[in-house]
């Protein structure tokens, strides 16, 4: 893990030279390489060659998960279909699917991002490493196998589903490292519960969570549950897959960005100009270290904002972003308000509640399970921290649907 512990600490010069040498390569390579982006540029008028440093990325136009629909199923490759060893795919499962192709190379690289984010989370051969993420066309379940795979670890892949097999297989095989989507565990805790045992007495030591926005009030929830330490896992497909553009340290302050692989930027998601550190808006990202499909200022739909650019107090020199919020999509617009799921998961969280729904249509609905005498602590924490207010409706535990993989939250009429 030498190696792993060497990028992860890169210098600040370092990180600089690196991101320089390979923003230009990549510019160069696509462009020789991806008819779509020799097109897109020319289109807009850009002139590569006046494209020298980082600095410049915002003269270059946006590609969108519209692009890749389109482009369906490897019209953006830049490599010859031969070369392609594998596929994932990213946007659901309706549609024109989007299609992500890898190299040898970016299957490597995929998994030296995930070995970075099990050195920071201090992840070891002698863990058990049981992996709930779906194995198949969505990248869920791969990157941590192929991590796990690498140092050596005792792994379960067990993929998603069957809670109690889940339960069973961390009881029975002692596993100390959960791989999850951010809203599992609490279902594992309450089938687990169910079969007798104690989610905290469970050996469960480090839980990696993604693949949706989730409250800092649901991790301090999850970890009292199961009396563990979890981590913030972020990533998508079409930047190499779960846990590869960035990863929390230790001091879990936010999310340092692996700068020597992606450009970040955040921009405002109406105008697309790029924002002030600090400000809030949508994740663009660059690809600066993929061969089959490598992206240029990628429009994520994730929300964010630049927390620093400095040392963080880790040692890490990498940029920190805050955790995601939400997605552009998911913002709902009440009365001049704005707010995410996440938002109001902060709140009810904060009063031990584990399952809710939102439903928008002529006014705001949370609907969630708890204790009646919640309802009126929750409307008033809703109306002072984000400013409108919803009806509530208590239900009896187990009333709302359960979830084994992305948990559905918003219900819009």
């Amino acid at each position: 893990m030498k190696d792993v512990a060497r990028d992860i600490y890169l210098s600040r010069d370092k990180i600089d030279e690196i991101k320089r040498k390979r923003f230009r390569s990549t510019l160069k390579y696509v462009y020789d390489n991806s008819p779509f982006y020799r097109r897109l540029f020319k289109e807009s008028g850009v002139d590569i060659d006046s494209i020298k440093e980082p600095a410049d990325i915002a003269k270059l136009p946006f590609t969108t998960k519209q692009n890749l629909r389109e482009s369906y199923p490897l019209k953006m490759a830049c490599v010859e279909k031969e070369k392609i060893v594998r596929i994932q795919m990213s946007g659901g499962t309706t549609g024109q699917p989007v299609i992500i192709p890898y190299t040898r190379h970016d299957v490597e690289q995929w998994k030296e991002m995930l070995l970075r984010d099990f050195y920071l989370a201090g992840i070891t051969s002698k863990d058990v490493i049981q992996i709930t993420p779906a194995f198949g066309l969505w990248n869920g379940g791969f990157g941590f196998h192929f991590a796990a795979d690498a140092i050596d670890a005792f792994v379960i892949p067990i993929g998603a589903g069957n809670t109690r097999n889940q339960v069973r297989f961390m009881v029975d095989f002692g596993t100390t490292v959960l791989c999850a989507t951010a809203s599992y565990p609490l279902r594992i805790a309450e089938v687990a519960e169910e079969m007798g045992y104690e989610p905290a007495e469970l050996p469960v030591q480090k839980m990696l969570l993604g693949a949706e926005p989730w409250s800092e009030e649901m991790r301090r929830q999850i970890e009292k549950t199961f009396n563990c330490k979890a981590f913030d896992i972020p990533g998508l497909t079409e930047m190499g897959g779960v846990g590869t553009v960035g990863f929390e340290c230790p001091s879990r302050n936010g999310l340092h960005i692996w700068e020597d692989n992606y450009i970040v930027e955040i921009v405002d998601p109406e105008t697309g100009e790029v924002l002030e550190d600090g400000e809030e808006g949508e994740i663009v990202y660059t690809s600066l270290n993929r061969e089959a499909m490598p992206l240029i200022r990628y429009r994520s739909g994730e929300v964010s904002a630049v927390v620093s650019r400095e040392k963080c107090e880790c040692g890490i020199e990498h940029m920190t972003i805050k955790r995601i919020r939400g997605r552009t999509d998911d913002m709902v617009i009440y009365k001049g308000v704005k707010f995410y799921p996440s938002d109001v998961e902060q709140i009810l969280a904060s009063y031990g509640v584990r399952h809710y729904r939102i439903e928008v249509g002529e006014g705001i609905r949370v609907i969630f399970e708890g204790e009646n005498g919640l309802a009126r602590k929750v409307i008033k924490d809703i109306k002072e921290f984000l400013g409108f207010s919803p009806r509530i409706e208590v239900v009896q535990p187990g009333s709302l649907e359960r979830f084994e993989g992305k948990a559905k939250r918003l219900f819009r009429g």
